[in-house]
């Protein structure tokens, strides 16, 4: 039989600043709001912090102003910015975060968001 996998799942998603979501503005236009999620284990009680953005076409458009290259590897894209959508965003992708440990599990949330624990880029 084989070992259990772990389930990560959102307990809490804010701004960066602990923000209400909804309270987050622009809306549309030119936006890139950075994003807080607290995540833990199915059946557990601890969390950890992870953090990615989201960000507009037109803020990626300006950024390419001084940017001539750009890595999106932890951002998520929108036209709009919809706590809705992008929430079920976090969600699926949570489901395809299993693991045989909290490395593991740590080590896929960390190909879309930034873990609080991990080195931060100079």
């Amino acid at each position: 039989m084989g070992q259990a996998k772990l389930q990560p799942v959102l307990r809490s998603l804010t701004g960066q600043f602990d923000e209400n979501l909804c309270d987050l503005a622009p809306v549309s236009g030119s936006f890139c709001h950075t994003l807080r999620a607290e995540i833990g284990v199915q059946g557990g009680s601890g969390t950890d912090a992870f953090a990615f953005d989201v960000c507009s076409p037109e803020w990626l458009e300006a950024k390419l102003d001084n940017y001539p290259v750009l890595h999106g590897g932890r951002t998520l894209i929108t036209k709009r910015f919809d706590p809705v959508a992008v929430e079920e965003c976090v969600r699926k992708r949570l489901l395809h975060a299993t693991g045989s440990d909290w490395a593991a599990v740590a080590a896929k949330l960390g190909e879309w968001s930034r873990w609080e624990f991990e080195p931060h880029e100079s």
